[in-house]
């Protein structure tokens, strides 16, 4: 899975991509774009639109959780991705790493009592903030369980090739 540190001073962690609606937006729309500005622009909107729109989000209170799969792509080009001018939305997330769900499976394993759950070193880039898992997003991706939404999940098995979010 692709995911992103939140960019100090914020404590979050590292959690894939989202945010906040804005006025008119559908969750599908609000999704596609927040993808958009916090990889630099570099997965566009339009793509990822239409990755997820026939897909029927995963709720979890006011949070809709999407699943897409993206090319892999070497963090540094998402870093150098051009970012429009004086847009901050697309400034507020990094650096990125490629997390095997296998990995997050582990970590979504363990008990809460042992947060923050804390990412494996190898995984992570040298100028990481943090080492943790947002825990609003680990609640998030446990709803998913228990709706047996885990694209990568198939009747309890793996498959070969999961997807990225």
């Amino acid at each position: 899975m692709l995911l992103a540190d939140h960019v100090p001073p914020s404590k979050r962690g590292w959690a894939s991509f989202g945010g906040s609606h804005e006025p008119g937006e559908s969750v599908t729309e609000t999704a596609a774009r927040e993808t958009e500005e916090e990889t630099h622009g570099y997965f566009k909107r339009a793509d990822i639109l239409l990755a997820i729109k026939t897909q029927q989000p995963v709720f979890d209170g006011s949070f809709a959780l999407f699943f897409v799969r993206v090319k892999h792509s070497p963090t540094e080009d998402i870093v150098k991705a051009a970012i429009p001018a004086d847009n901050e939305a697309y400034m507020e997330r990094g650096p990125y790493a490629w997390i095997p769900c296998t990995e997050i499976e582990r970590l979504l394993t363990l008990q809460d009592s042992v947060l923050p759950l804390r990412v494996d070193s190898q995984y992570l880039p040298a100028d990481a903030h943090t080492d943790w898992l947002w825990p609003v997003w680990i609640h998030n991706l446990r709803v998913a369980i228990t709706k047996n939404a885990l694209p990568w999940k198939t009747n309890g098995t793996n498959n070969v090739n999961p997807p990225h979010r």
